[in-house]
């Protein structure tokens, strides 16, 4: 694969078919694989009280490193292999570097991620999302009250954007099965 099969959408980049849909599948099948991956559902606060998270996190990335967000610590103590070999991949597609893996599972369309910017201290701006299971809608805009873009992200999908950038995946009440996001970082160590 090669950056110039990427669909160029505004501050965005998405090449729709980056893993065919057997690697799709299986790597799917191994992230849901309880003795591969441990799945939590994080409480952060929010104006004063704690939430649930409305999906549920997971992380992997060089070892010693810790990915402060929501007022949280996410530290890592190395990748697996099946990661390790799709991060290097990635990285050569993105033309970037990434030494950090942030996952969200969404279980249907009731499962969220509010609109955010990714602008924590020690986290670089590029980011590369790779989609699995059902296709959900990602928005972006420039900030609050602007009109926003989007994409439907399809299973096998990469997309490649700047953090900075407002975004969202947003609620759905059609019916949608489970998905889940492998956003790749780089994280400065501290």
């Amino acid at each position: 694969m090669r950056s110039e099969n990427f669909e160029s959408t505004g501050s965005v980049r998405y090449l729709r078919a980056f893993l065919s849909a057997q690697d799709a599948t299986n790597l799917f099948a191994w992230l849901t694989t309880p003795a591969n991956v441990v799945w939590q559902r994080e409480k952060f606060p929010i104006f004063g009280r704690e939430v649930e998270a409305p999906r549920q996190l997971a992380w992997f990335g060089n070892a010693n490193l810790n990915y402060r967000y929501t007022g949280i610590d996410h530290f890592t103590e190395g990748w697996p292999d099946e990661l390790d070999r799709l991060r290097d991949v990635i990285c050569h597609e993105a033309h970037h570097p990434f030494n950090f893996v942030l996952l969200n599972r969404y279980a249907n369309g009731n499962e969220y991620m509010g609109w955010h910017r990714d602008d924590e201290r020690g986290a670089g701006s590029c980011i590369a999302s790779l989609s699995l299971g059902a296709t959900r809608r990602f928005r972006w805009r420039q900030g609050a009250g602007m009109a926003s873009e989007f994409l439907d992200l399809e299973a096998g999908s990469l997309l490649l954007f700047d953090g900075r950038l407002q975004h969202t995946l947003t609620k759905t009440k059609r019916a949608t099965g489970e998905r889940i996001n492998l956003t790749f970082r780089m994280i400065d160590a501290y």
